[in-house]
């Protein structure tokens, strides 16, 4: 793989940590929980000014990072990079366990994402489905 395209790939990494990544999902959090950033910098005491310069791509401290790990309900690890001889999760196991744990979602709503989800990894990942 290219220097450009690992860029690419691993979006804005901070010795290894995908910060890109961390924060849009924790953006996706805060839109699922309804909640604004306001919000979230008061339960977490982080400041308005540090979760505006993360959609910048600056990063708070540990503390922070803690913080709103703990918020989310992240495990700021499982954005940490692997090398590259590193056997992979079994990110479709993960995501199904997260799916049927969801009270929101029938059965019959599962097997649908599940579904849904399965054809669109075996069309954009490099690992056969």
């Amino acid at each position: 793989m290219g220097r450009a395209e690992a860029h690419g790939r691993r979006g804005h990494a901070i010795k290894g940590f995908n910060a890109r990544a961390f924060y849009e999902v924790l953006e996706q959090v805060v839109t699922a929980r309804n909640v604004t950033w306001r919000e979230l910098a008061r339960d977490t005491g982080i400041t308005p000014s540090t979760l505006s310069r993360m959609a910048r791509g600056k990063w708070p401290d540990a503390a922070g990072l803690a913080a709103l790990s703990a918020w989310a309900d992240l495990n700021p690890a499982d954005f940490v990079f692997r090398a590259a001889n590193t056997p992979s999760r079994d990110s479709l196991g993960a995501i199904s366990r997260l799916l049927r744990s969801d009270p929101n979602l029938e059965p019959t709503a599962v097997t649908a994402l599940e579904a849904i989800i399965g054809v669109a990894y075996a069309r954009l990942s490099q690992e056969p489905f």
